[in-house]
């Protein structure tokens, strides 16, 4: 039934791209940043598939490199075969993504169609085709969310810090760019609790078990956090004077990398 359905679908696409002069590939279609919506699956008891959030992800680039935030941050190649998204880490572990419907700005599939339990998660796309510096979702921007293999130097701890705010920084310019109206600030937990006009330090003791464990020890968390409540202490952000909170935070993140060098 799939397949048929497939077929209709390919169609109706070649069609339009008949009456409107063009057509994009369904590996151009894929070509996006990913977040998880809702899971749309006939039966919620699928223990054997990972529960997902909103703060799940799947960056697909043209280049065919790939980041994603899916039981963990891993990234590195992407392609399409078989109708399925096939992802290789960087440690060569590989994961198929079953696709069961693409559309221009929405894809659902199944995270886990290896397994018995069948799963239709919804995912939710849009433009990632920037350069890597530019685009939040890039390897480049997210290296923060790599957990530590060994005790970090002060320079090294900075360096993780000045990565997450710059992730959030690019994250602002790419809502300018693509023009989004609204920008989701609370699930993503860092140091910083966020809010429509600001944000303010996180108590150590609160920090997220997802933010904590990019550290190696919890001597390198307090160390962080020491950082980073010198800063609070010292320093002060000038806000810029924008109706657009986009550019507010652009301007305050980009001054938090550079009062930390």
């Amino acid at each position: 039934m799939f397949h048929i359905l497939r077929s209709i679908v390919a169609m109706l696409v070649v069609m339009s791209c008949l009456l409107m002069g063009g057509c994009a590939s369904e590996r151009d279609l894929l070509s996006k940043v990913w977040f998880y919506t809702f899971d749309d699956s006939k039966s919620n008891d699928a223990s054997g598939d990972p529960t997902l959030t909103p703060n799940n992800f799947i960056n697909l680039q043209t280049d065919g490199h790939y980041t994603a935030d899916l039981e963990g941050f891993h990234y590195g190649t992407w392609v399409m075969a078989d109708d399925a998204v096939i992802l290789t880490a960087t440690d060569k572990k590989i994961r198929r993504i079953g696709l069961e419907k693409i559309m221009p700005n929405e894809i659902t599939v199944d995270v886990e169609p290896g397994n018995n339990d069948k799963s239709s998660y919804r995912f939710e796309g849009s433009k990632n085709n920037f350069p890597d510096d530019e685009n939040p979702f890039s390897l480049v921007n997210n290296k923060w969310r790599i957990k530590a293999t060994h005790k970090e130097s002060d320079k090294e701890i900075v360096e993780r810090l000045k990565n997450h705010f710059r992730y959030w920084e690019k994250y602002f310019a790419w809502g300018l760019k693509v023009e989004k109206t609204t920008l989701d600030v609370r699930s993503l937990r860092g140091p910083l609790k966020m809010y429509g006009n600001g944000f303010e330090l996180v108590p150590l003791e609160d920090w997220s078990t997802e933010w904590a464990d990019t550290f190696y020890d919890q001597q390198d968390r307090e160390r962080a956090w020491k950082e980073l409540e010198y800063f609070f202490i010292h320093e002060r952000i000038a806000w810029a004077k924008s109706d657009n909170r986009f550019k507010m935070f652009v301007s305050a993140f980009q001054q938090l990398q550079n009062k930390m060098d």
